[in-house]
């Protein structure tokens, strides 16, 4: 493992408020699936609300990958609350956004995914730094999740981890212009300007960006 946060892993309920536990995977799906919470082996776990920055960065990470995918149509974009199951054994996360490519679409059921997104992003907020550079990090890694990309507007960055053959994670290189490149979505990037304002690309601008994207090489 490498090019990894220097956050650490060993405490898998840090910063996390309990609400209920003992609950097998289907009472939570039943009882708690419409709240912001999320499944860790029988623990439930509440998140606090996110606020402005996040959903702004939210909103347009999600127009803007609608957008590239109405184009391409590889797979299909979903918002946090979908969680993915991996069994009894392993915490069922809650991306903020996840992207199911269509071959791996067998895998979506009415309401968890049945295994791993092939994208994941989350954007860290101040009660998730921990839980989203340390634990999803290594929990991602192991998973097999193919790319997690990590946002974190608290301290400017934004990474995009791609899993190796040998099962690691390795961040992505930003190009001189500043663009890190999803190998998930070929030809789809971000560039750190779009992240931190509180007015990123729209209209027009982020047509002529999406028509950049999906162009032929």
């Amino acid at each position: 493992m490498v090019d990894q946060p220097l956050i650490e892993q060993d405490e898998r309920l840090i910063d996390e408020t309990i609400i209920a536990e003992d609950i097998d995977f289907a009472t939570y799906l039943e009882r708690f699936g419409e709240f912001r919470t999320e499944w860790i082996q029988g623990t439930i776990i509440k998140h606090m609300a996110n606020n402005l920055q996040h959903q702004i960065i939210l909103t347009f990470l999600t127009t803007l990958i609608n957008f590239y995918l109405g184009f391409k149509q590889v797979g299909r974009l979903l918002v946090a609350g979908y969680a993915m199951y991996r069994g009894d054994d392993h915490a069922a996360r809650e991306p903020d956004l996840l992207v199911i490519l269509d071959e791996n679409s067998d895998k979506m059921k009415s309401n968890h995914l049945d295994g791993v997104a092939d994208l994941a992003i989350e954007i860290v907020s101040p009660e998730s730094t921990r839980r989203d550079r340390g634990i999803k990090f290594a929990e991602y890694e192991s998973a097999g999740v193919k790319e997690y990309c990590l946002i974190d507007p608290i301290r400017s960055e934004a990474f995009i981890y791609v899993l190796d053959n040998a099962g690691n994670y390795h961040a992505q290189k930003a190009n001189d212009a500043g663009e890190t490149a999803s190998s998930v979505l070929p030809g789809l990037y971000i560039h750190p300007d779009w992240l931190w304002t509180e007015n990123p690309p729209q209209g027009e601008t982020l047509t002529t960006l999406v028509d950049k994207m999906v162009q032929p090489d």
